[in-house]
Parts: C-alpha cells; sequence; structure tokens
C-alpha cells in the first residue's frame, strides 16, 4: 500500500500530482477502494491530486476499453478516465497494435473517446473542471501481499541497519566538518544510492529470487562498512584526549547503560572528575552515562565509586523476577512475562503470558512470499519443546535472563534484559531458523482496552482498528509498523518495540508481532538461516501525548556509540519541544557546506519550539526536501523559533 505520510514528502518535493495503479489490483474479496480519481490527504493535512487505474496491463482493443469504463468504481464526479496501456509488469510496454487501436478509437460510436496524452494533462484538464469531488484522507491500504513485511527478514534487517548507519555518519560527519574536516560527500552519495536501488520492488519486499539476495546482502554489509568508516574518521577529528567518548546521535538527552572497554573495569570519571557508576563486566565493564542530545561526554579509567540504582533477578517458586525502582516484571519457566507492573501505582499490565511464542501452518493460496491468508490463525501448531530459563546476570546495573529452546525444528535463544533506570524490556533474539511454511508470531496480551491501536509510520503515526467489525477492519488482520505499535486508553498504555520487525497484527486487547516466515516460492529457502534481531515491550502511566514511546523506539534503534579518544562534552544541537524529533543532519547536496537540519512532530499536535544550534550562525532558512530555500528565519544566540503543525516535516538549512 502507500503511506499516509506520502502526501507531504510528494509535495515538499514538488509533486502535484500522484498516478498508481496498486490498489485496485486486489485477488481478495474484501473492502473495495471506492474513488479512482480524488484528493488524496495524508497524516498531516497535505493534498495531492491521485488517479488509480483499475489495472496496470490494459490493452487497448474496444472490448477493453468498454470494460474499464463501464466497471468503474466511481461514476459520480469522473467523466474522463486514465488508462496505461502496454504490457506490464516486466512485460515490454506498448506495442504497434495497442496503438492502432488507440488511433482509431478516437471517435467510434459505442465506445469512450481515446486520446494519448500525458498524464499532466489528464489532471490540468480535470482542473479546468473543477478537480476532484471526493477526499481520501489515510493511508491507500493494499488488501493483499501482507507477508512482504516480513519475507526475507534479514533483507529488512539490513534495510534497517544500513539507514541508522548513514544516518550516524551523516551528523558525525557535519559535527567534524565544522572543524574543518572535509565531508565525503561522493563517498556518502554512492553508499546512499546502492541503499535505495536496493529498496526496489521486489528486493525489500523479499519477493525475488536467491542470487538477488546474494547480492543485496553484499550491499548492505557494504554500505554499513562504508558509513562506519565516515563515521570512525568523523569521530577520530572531534577528540584528541586519552580515554573514551560516548556519543549520542539523538535529539534528547540519554541516561543509559553502555560498555566501555576492559581499561575501565575497575571505574570510570568524566573529564572534570565527576564519578560514573561502573559494574565489571567479562571483557570490559558496564556504566550508566548521562549524554547530552545531539552531542558526546568523555570517560577516562579510574577508581572513583558513584551511586548507582539497581536491577535484580529472582528466582521464585514457578519463575524469574527482574525489577528495578520503577517495574517489575515476572517470567514463567516457558521464558514468558507472566506480570509486568508499575512499582508506583502497582498496576498490572499483562493480561496473560507475554513474549508468548505462536507457530502456525502458512500456505498462501496464491502467492507465497509475497501473502499470508487470514485464516492462518486456523492452523496453529502446538509448542511443546523443553524450556531452559536461567539467570545470567543477577543484580547491578542490569540484569539478564536467558531463554533456551526449539521452536519445531529451530532453535531459539534470548536474553531478557531489564536495565536499572529503564521501564523497558528487552528481547534480545536468535533463531536458526529450518522451517517451510511456518509463520512465527509473539504475543503481549495486555490489559489495555482499546478499538484502535497507534501504528507507527514514517514521521508520524496511524490508527487501526482492533476488532473485525465491518470488511475495512477484517481486511487489516495483518499491518506494518515502523517501529512500534501502541496500545493505550486515557490514563496508561503500552506498546511493542522493533529493531528491524514490519508485520504485526492486532486484536482486542493482544498484539502479536510477526517475526518470520518461511515461504517456498520464488525462493526455495528463503528465510532459512540465522536471524538476530531485538523487540521490547514498555509501559507509562498518563496519556499517549506524555508517552516516551518515540524516545524510546529511538534507543532501541540508535544505540548510543562508544569511540576511542576523548574530548570535551559537547552537545550540538537540541529541540525544546519532547514530541519533536531531529531525523536528519547531513550537508546539502550542492556542496556549498551549508547544512540541513530535518525534525519533525512526531504525536500529532500543533507545537512551538526553539532549536537551538552550538555553533555561530549567520542565516537559516526554511527548505523543501529538494533542499530549495523558501522564507529566511530569525536567529537570535543560537535558537530559532518554529511551529511545528501535527506531523510535520519540517527541513531547516543553516548557514555558517
Amino acid at each position: 500500500g502507500y503511506s499516509a505520510a506520502l502526501p507531504q514528502l510528494l509535495k515538499s518535493c514538488g509533486v502535484k500530482y500522484l498516478v498508481t495503479q496498486k490498489i485496485f489490483w486486489s485477488y481478495n474479496e474484501g473492502d473495495r477502494f471506492p474513488y479512482h480519481y480524488f484528493t488524496w490527504k495524508g497524516a498531516d493535512g497535505s493534498q495531492i491530486d491521485t488517479f488509480l487505474p483499475s489495472s496496470y496491463t490494459y490493452r487497448t482493443d474496444p472490448e477493453e476499453i468498454s470494460s474499464a469504463w463501464s466497471k468503474r468504481v466511481q461514476k459520480r464526479g469522473l467523466d474522463a478516465f486514465l488508462l496505461p496501456f502496454g504490457y506490464g509488469d516486466g512485460g515490454g510496454g506498448p506495442c504497434r497494435d495497442y496503438i492502432e487501436y488507440a488511433e482509431r478509437e478516437k471517435d467510434l460510436e459505442g465506445l469512450p473517446r481515446v486520446t494519448m496524452e500525458s498524464p499532466t494533462h489528464f489532471f490540468e484538464m480535470m482542473e479546468s473542471k473543477g478537480g476532484p469531488e471526493q477526499t481520501y484522507q489515510g493511508e491507500l491500504y493494499f488488501s493483499a501481499h501482507r507477508g512482504v513485511y516480513t519475507s526475507q527478514a534479514a533483507i529488512k534487517r539490513g534495510n534497517r541497519k544500513s539507514e541508522l548507519a548513514l544516518r550516524d555518519a551523516e551528523f558525525l560527519g557535519v559535527a567534524a566538518m565544522l572543524k574543518d574536516w572535509t565531508y565525503p560527500l561522493e563517498r556518502m552519495d554512492a553508499a546512499w544510492k546502492k541503499l535505495l536501488l536496493n529498496q526496489f520492488h521486489d528486493i525489500l519486499p523479499g519477493s525475488s529470487i536467491a542470487r538477488v539476495y546474494e547480492e543485496a546482502h553484499r550491499d548492505h554489509a557494504w554500505i554499513i562498512s562504508e558509513a562506519e568508516a565516515v563515521a570512525g574518521d568523523a569521530q577520530q577529528s572531534l577528540v584528541n584526549g586519552e580515554g573514551a567518548s560516548v556519543v549520542n546521535t539523538t535529539s534528547f538527552e540519554r541516561n543509559e547503560v553502555v560498555i566501555l572497554p576492559d581499561a575501565f573495569a575497575d571505574g570510570a570519571e568524566t573529564l572534570d572528575g565527576a564519578p560514573v557508576p561502573t559494574q565489571k563486566l567479562d571483557g570490559g565493564a558496564l556504566a550508566l552515562v548521562a549524554v547530552p542530545p545531539m552531542g558526546a561526554i568523555s570517560l577516562r579509567p579510574a577508581r572513583a565509586k558513584a551511586e548507582a540504582p539497581k536491577a535484580t533477578a529472582t528466582r521464585i517458586a514457578d519463575g524469574i523476577v527482574l525489577e528495578n525502582a520503577e517495574v517489575r516484571a515476572v517470567v514463567n519457566a516457558r521464558g514468558e512475562v507472566v506480570s509486568f507492573t508499575d512499582n508506583k501505582t502497582g498496576r498490572e499490565y499483562a493480561a496473560g503470558p507475554m513474549n508468548s511464542l505462536r507457530a502456525f501452518k502458512d500456505v498462501p493460496r496464491l502467492f507465497d512470499a509475497w501473502d499470508i491468508d487470514s485464516n492462518y490463525t486456523l492452523q496453529p501448531i502446538e509448542l511443546n519443546e523443553a524450556v531452559r530459563v536461567e539467570i545470567v546476570e543477577e543484580a547491578g546495573l542490569r540484569t539478564v535472563v536467558r531463554v533456551e529452546r526449539d521452536v519445531l525444528h529451530s532453535t531459539f535463544s534470548q536474553e531478557i534484559v531489564l536495565s536499572a533506570t529503564s521501564r523497558r524490556l528487552d528481547f534480545v533474539t536468535r533463531i536458526d531458523w529450518r522451517e517451510l511454511h511456518r509463520l512465527l508470531k509473539v504475543a503481549f496480551p495486555v490489559n489495555v482496552q482499546a478499538t484502535e491501536a497507534i501504528n507507527e509510520i514514517q514521521y508520524g503515526y496511524i490508527t487501526r482498528p482492533t476488532h473485525l467489525s465491518r470488511a475495512y477492519d477484517s481486511d487489516r488482520f495483518e499491518v506494518c509498523n515502523q517501529r512500534y505499535t501502541a496500545l493505550c486508553d486515557q490514563n496508561h498504555g503500552v506498546a511493542i518495540l522493533n529493531d528491524c520487525k514490519y508485520g504485526i497484527s492486532q486484536l482486542d486487547s493482544e498484539l502479536q508481532l510477526t517475526l518470520l516466515r518461511a515461504a517456498a516460492t520464488p525462493e526455495m529457502r528463503a528465510d532459512n538461516g540465522v536471524h538476530v534481531f531485538t523487540y521490547a515491550f514498555t509501559a507509562w502511566e498518563g496519556p499517549f501525548m506524555d508517552a516516551p514511546v518515540v524516545r524510546e523506539a529511538y534507543a532501541l534503534n540508535v544505540p548510543l556509540r562508544v569511540m576511542k579518544g576523548a574530548r570535551d562534552a559537547f552537545s550540538a544541537m537540541r529541540v525544546d519541544a519532547p514530541n519533536v524529533f531531529i531525523d536528519a543532519v547531513k550537508p546539502t547536496e550542492d556542496g556549498s557546506g551549508d547544512v540541513i537540519i530535518r525534525l519533525y512532530e512526531s504525536k500529532h499536535a500543533d507545537t512551538r519550539c526553539k532549536l537551538r544550534v552550538e555553533w555561530p550562525l549567520s542565516t537559516a532558512w526554511t527548505c523543501d526536501l529538494l533542499e530549495n530555500k523558501a522564507d529566511e528565519l530569525s536567529v537570535e544566540d543560537g535558537e530559532i523559533a518554529l511551529t511545528l503543525h501535527p506531523f510535520e516535516v519540517k527541513t531547516i538549512r543553516l548557514r555558517a
């Protein structure tokens, strides 16, 4: 389908019209899309005139022309129809016969008049008649191909990790560039283009042949290697002393546990002598650090001791309790979380065993790698294999419980991690997947009643139903999320976070994150092999507007970076609204040396905020996504006052 974020992004790139055909190409009964010609209104309110033909392989013979016109779903307000013709879907495009048919049908009795024009001509003609009568708001959901959210899971992971590696490299490169380091624009450009190439269908969806994925895996490895090399070079230009630096590339302060080198096994302190809580670890040390937004702190080895909060793991009769000052979780003998409570309010969030693995037969009726059919729920497979659960780290800055088991013919190991200061329970997972036509999900039944779930999309979220009341609702039995899905009421909520899993189902008060599939075509062994990924559970008190979900999603996906060398602590930039996030910091593509900061509003709230930049500025402008300047902004002592509308993406161009 098409994300509700697209209208804003298209408009900001100067795109006036959209033509796409996939939505009507559906072979399942369900809620049919109601319009061909309409104004598409995105999540932020941006609008773009859109036309959806019924097919992408039209012929132009009289029978086809007559059929396309008579079977159009939208009769009212539509006296013309845009018909792309030719052999599509990998075919050869238009042929001479089709062109000849079209020429002869310019004024043929019994048929609509046919003219060959550009899509732009069609939209301009329709605008001259008043434009679309209908408006459709939200995503353009495609009621098929739900399996591609999950198929070829390693490619999804490679894509996510590549995007984030390039994001970090861009920010660190800009920080170094401002200290006279030469930013490798061409090198980064090549890496981004290689990543975009691999986002083509059928590569990223997971519906290609084996050779494609052999090349795509190599490409992702190369992209990450290039990004890390650029980031490493930039980092080294920023440090000049002995010790280690912890870098935060997100736009909010991080108070988290990191792993330091073995030199810090006896303790650590900041460069100004403040002791840092540490804990000895095999081959290194854990440290609890507070790192400013888009910045870094530096540490040096010391025998300093600091008061430290604790997380503990304790065996009880029927399981293990993981606990810190904020939350208490109980893990049973099968590795399931049977209780998750708030230590301050006593609220119980678990309505049943959470982190419960569910397996199903998964044999789609038509398209193997592409589809998950709704009847998979009627074909569950019992998982009765023995489970081993043990405490690995008992108490300290974090506690870890390890779960090991077989899942069908596959081996499964997982570390359940609770840090001393976190309300987030992480499930660090490794599966050696050896299945065929099987679907694996992990279920979280919770004590939250909500008729809609909140699914993150690009630069915001949309809500989707948690019930099957109408065809519209039951079509959405499997949906796509980016980094989180949440269920909440006015007083509290929960969220499932992920670092590379896109498919999820949500029914009543249960969320099921889709972990793996095992299609046999077009690649026989598709997802067989080792998969490493992390998902997490978190809960909060209060309304969603105040929930730390987006921060936690960033923190899970963008870990703090530890690098060799020290320098004075710094924060390159920050924004003072908790619902506004800086998502990209990069040099402009024109090589001028200007800097782009791209930020967005995440909670559907009109927001006034201040962007503070910690380097000398001469001028700032708003600009579009193509980096063309629009309005000049006032800069006062490094601060820029901004207003962001709900889910708005705002791009700022800065000149030192």
